[in-house]
């Protein structure tokens, strides 16, 4: 798929192919605000569809009907496209609306997950008419999903009954946001995404709730996109109250696309060096690329099918094979029913422990 898309294999494993890095934010505070990263993505496709670039772009965003689960569609206006703004740790299904795309005239956008966009570009490779108007791929950085019952576990630990939920943001409202959840009865209930004892993320940074595929994928930076955009964890932005982003380069449309837009004031961004990027990524990096052989060995001894990459990743010997042990049992914990229901009594500061100690092991390796 690199020779494909890039016409050569990527020179740097751990960043895949590009051509600049950049560190910035939208510079319209309501999009910025309510995004989770800094709002560029958002900002992207506004400025490319207005542009007459697209004719719409394949977002996902909550149900009104169901507020629990997720819905992709085709956004053909500013506010549809603002709609979709935040993350999703839930799943989420951009090849439902792929065919639509298909029967529809225009040039479209799709911003997806790393996987989404693999999906998408091998069905361009099989479908010519895919091919021909899908002109835009936005990748999103990811460590990982979560499954459905990831969020239905949060509901049950904050004593939220689901059934009364009319709205679910899951990131937004400043950086690095919260999940805010809206009742029937008008009341609302917010809790910290990060940064703290009780932040919901502690549960899902050990993998629980985690489709065992995940575990296998060794793509954080959403290597074949035009653009990829992921939180900046960095020292610097660390304190911040409004989001900034890391942003990829991959492809001249993309790059073109952010000098524009930089060029017109819409977005404030920066060139920073690959190592920053990587640096803003550490963790998942490190567990995504260095760590993923020891992980395929591991599920294989428990006769889960897996993946062949080429090339084939390195081992990270002993220590790499008792993270996996960590992560297959976080994924076998929460994947049975019995066992997850038990999940509901632990603590949210042990999980955050727990973590602890899987970022003590993968350090170590």
């Amino acid at each position: 798929m690199n020779h494909l898309v890039f016409g050569k294999q990527p020179e740097d494993m751990l960043t895949g192919n590009f051509l600049s890095c950049y560190v910035g934010h939208s510079n319209d505070e309501e999009i910025r605000f309510n995004s989770a990263s800094g709002g560029v993505v958002s900002q992207l496709l506004v400025f490319a569809l207005e542009k007459g670039l697209i004719d719409g772009v394949v977002v996902t965003r909550m149900r009104v009907d169901d507020p629990l689960v997720s819905e992709s569609f085709i956004a053909r206006s500013k506010e549809e496209i603002v709609s979709a703004c935040g993350s999703k740790y839930c799943p989420t299904c951009v090849n439902e609306i792929l065919q639509q795309v298909r029967r529809e005239d225009g040039k479209f956008a799709v911003v997806g997950l790393p996987c989404q966009i693999h999906g998408v570009r091998k069905a361009e490779v099989q479908i010519e008419a895919l091919r021909d108007k899908i002109v835009l791929h936005v990748g999103l950085m990811c460590s990982h999903t979560v499954s459905y019952y990831g969020t239905l576990f949060l509901l049950s630990k904050f004593g939220i009954d689901k059934r009364e939920v009319v709205k679910l943001d899951y990131r937004g409202r400043g950086w690095p946001g919260s999940l805010r959840v809206v009742l029937k009865d008008g009341r609302s209930f917010s809790f910290r995404f990060v940064k703290g004892w009780n932040a919901y993320w502690n549960v899902f940074s050990p993998f629980f709730f985690t489709p065992l595929r995940c575990l296998m994928c060794p793509d954080h930076f959403n290597e074949l996109a035009d653009v990829s955009v992921g939180d900046a964890w960095l020292p610097e932005f660390r304190d911040k109250r409004l989001g900034e982003a890391v942003v990829v380069s991959r492809t001249g449309i993309g790059e073109s696309l952010l000098n524009q837009i930089r060029d017109k004031g819409i977005l404030s961004i920066r060139h920073v060096s690959p190592s920053r990027v990587k640096e803003s990524q550490a963790f998942s990096l490190k567990f995504k690329k260095e760590n993923l052989s020891s992980r395929l060995s591991f599920f294989g001894i428990f006769g889960r099918k897996t993946p062949v990459f080429n090339p084939e990743p390195c081992s990270s010997g002993f220590m790499g094979f008792l993270g996996a042990f960590l992560a297959y049992f976080s994924f076998y914990v929460s994947s049975n029913t019995r066992l997850r229901s038990l999940l509901v009594y632990v603590p949210l500061p042990l999980f955050r422990l727990y973590f602890g100690l899987f970022k003590v092991l993968f350090y170590l390796t």
